[in-house]
């Protein structure tokens, strides 16, 4: 809950009405939309996930992990062993291995990798930016299968660093609405256009570098050791108490993947 109210949701109230008006966004104010989405979108969806997790043990019920710290990633295949586990699996299990996965030579094992990573991005939508992203992630996976072992010998830092930049580029088409806002964002992002940052911009520049802090630092929910200490114990609770003040006085927030 935590995840979700102080965090993804903060992030929120500050990224949608800028990115609601993409075409006046700076060069910072859209990278800090698009950063700010990156980790959004982890701490809403992982939030949720952990949720149901908690409620399924309350219930005698043994859900699997959907998340593991996708954020520190050191390549692209990595990634997509730690992000959204469910469906990354059901998409190798009954679409990449069964057209044939890597058995049958670098020709075809790349374009098994492109269609399952184009049905995974069209399986979020009817709408060619998730079409889009997928397409772009099985490049990534093709190039990362062709260049593995130049890349295994990177320091592990640069390579943490290129798959979270690469990921969080991918973003803007998951993002975006239509192909114009793809543009626009990019233009935006990688040509200088000046302006002030959104309102609000300093908060949410705090929120993300706790975010930040938490994703590529921190252990993920099923690292922590669950041993009962008083300060850990009473900062939870407070911040649980911080989050029901802050659901009694906001509007709703829907989790980010119930569209899907």
């Amino acid at each position: 809950m935590i995840k979700k109210v102080l965090i993804a949701d903060t992030i929120a109230a500050v990224i949608d009405p800028a990115l609601a008006r993409y075409d006046l966004l700076s060069t910072a104010g859209a990278w800090l939309c698009i950063v700010g989405y990156t980790y959004q979108l982890y701490f809403d969806f992982s939030g949720y996930c952990d949720m149901a997790v908690g409620l399924g043990h309350m219930f005698g019920l043994r859900l699997p992990q959907n998340f593991n710290s996708p954020y520190q990633a050191t390549d692209i295949a990595d990634f997509w062993r730690r992000w959204h586990i469910s469906l990354s699996t059901c998409l190798r299990d009954y679409l990449y291995i069964p057209m044939g996965g890597s058995r049958e030579g670098a020709w075809k094992t790349a374009r098994n990798l492109l269609i399952t990573m184009l049905l995974g991005g069209l399986w979020h939508g009817a709408n060619w930016t998730f079409v889009l992203w997928g397409g772009y992630h099985g490049i990534l996976l093709v190039l990362n299968r062709s260049f593995a072992e130049t890349w295994a010998r990177a320091p592990i830092a640069v390579r943490r660093a290129a798959t979270f930049l690469a990921v969080t580029l991918g973003w803007v088409f998951f993002r975006s609405a239509n192909f114009r806002m793809v543009g626009s964002l990019f233009t935006r992002m990688f040509q200088y256009h000046g302006g002030g940052l959104m309102p609000g911009w300093i908060g949410l520049a705090t929120v993300l570098v706790v975010a930040a802090a938490l994703a590529h630092f921190a252990p993920n929910t099923f690292e922590i050791r669950h041993e009962w200490h008083p300060a850990w114990s009473t900062a939870f609770a407070a911040a649980y108490v911080l989050c029901l003040i802050v659901i009694a006085g906001a509007k709703a927030s829907p989790f980010l993947y119930f569209q899907f």
